[in-house]
């Protein structure tokens, strides 16, 4: 599968204008270019000048035709957007605006300022890289979350229902398949970010310069975003990593769980290749990235009591 055309077309005229408006009647859109390492939604860089004003923006719009957006995506991001506004300890943009039913733009639209600085997938310190991912985390989930802010958490829902055939443990699948059958563990609740991985990262420099993507933050556990993150270092650089990033960040509740739940609602298909190289990673293949899961699932399935 190749990037869907509705990620990479530029937001049509009517979009623009909308855009252009949060900012006043003579305000002009100057610059719209698309961002990589996308795609549930199209994400575009757009330049707004009102007078001698130059706004630095990033439309998030849910357009793909072949993808609905799961339910509440908008309004959560909005939601998030606007309790990390009151908080400095976590990097994160401005909501703008949004167009939660469309009615302005031609899908769903969530427009943000943008930060400064950009995702990397293969730093050169990797030591000093694990170490930001680590407490730009720690100060997520350190975030006081009043009540019913946002939804609780869900896995999500792109399940395998048996070992994948390109598995040399299918035991360990199984086992974890089991396990994600179950019910829940109970364990203490925090802000999750819920999609943290290194793509959602940017860093300005050699530092974190914020978080982003947060369309599907909840309140859950703690080990919901160590393993997500761990099971996205896995498949960009294998298990070492992906266990020096959970060793440094510390003991939470139930990891081994979350991370087969990780793995087993997350997916891994041929046709997900095009987005490890959108997102900058050519050198991952299917086969490469399957292997790495597979031995990911292997060690947390032994990991279980």
């Amino acid at each position: 599968m190749e990037i869907p055309t509705e990620i990479v077309r530029s937001p049509p005229p009517a979009t623009l204008a909308w855009v252009a408006r949060q900012f006043g009647p003579r305000a002009a859109v100057v610059r719209v270019r698309r961002l990589r390492n996308a795609w549930a939604a199209a994400m575009h860089a757009i330049d707004v000048v009102d007078g001698a004003r130059r706004h630095r923006l990033v439309l998030r719009r849910w357009a793909r035709t072949d993808l609905a957006p799961d339910p509440g995506v908008v309004e959560t991001e909005c939601a998030a957007l606007t309790l990390l506004a009151r908080f400095d300890g976590v990097p994160v943009p401005r909501l703008v605006a949004a167009d939660i039913a469309a009615e302005h733009t031609d899908a769903p639209a969530v427009l943000m300022t943008r930060l400064d600085g950009n995702d990397t997938l293969d730093p050169i310190d990797v030591d000093a890289w694990v170490d930001g991912l680590v407490h730009a985390l720690h100060r997520i989930h350190a975030v006081t979350l009043p009540l019913d802010t946002l939804p609780a958490y869900r896995p999500w829902n792109h399940t395998f229902c048996a070992a994948p055939r390109w598995s040399n443990w299918p035991g360990a699948w199984e086992r974890a398949i089991t396990r994600t059958r179950e019910p829940l563990p109970l364990v203490p609740t925090v802000l999750c970010h819920r999609d943290y991985w290194p793509g959602n990262v940017l860093w300005h420099g050699r530092e974190v310069s914020g978080v982003v993507d947060w369309t599907h933050a909840c309140r859950g556990p703690a080990a919901v975003d160590v393993a997500h993150c761990r099971r996205n270092l896995a498949v960009l650089f294998g298990l070492d990593i992906a266990d020096d990033f959970a060793d440094r960040y510390g003991p939470v509740p139930e990891l081994a769980t979350f991370d087969l739940l990780e793995a087993v609602t997350c997916g891994l298909e041929p046709h997900d290749v095009w987005r490890w190289h959108d997102a900058g990673r050519t050198d991952l293949t299917f086969e490469i990235m399957a292997a790495r899961v597979d031995e990911y699932v292997a060690a947390a399935a032994s990991q279980l009591a």
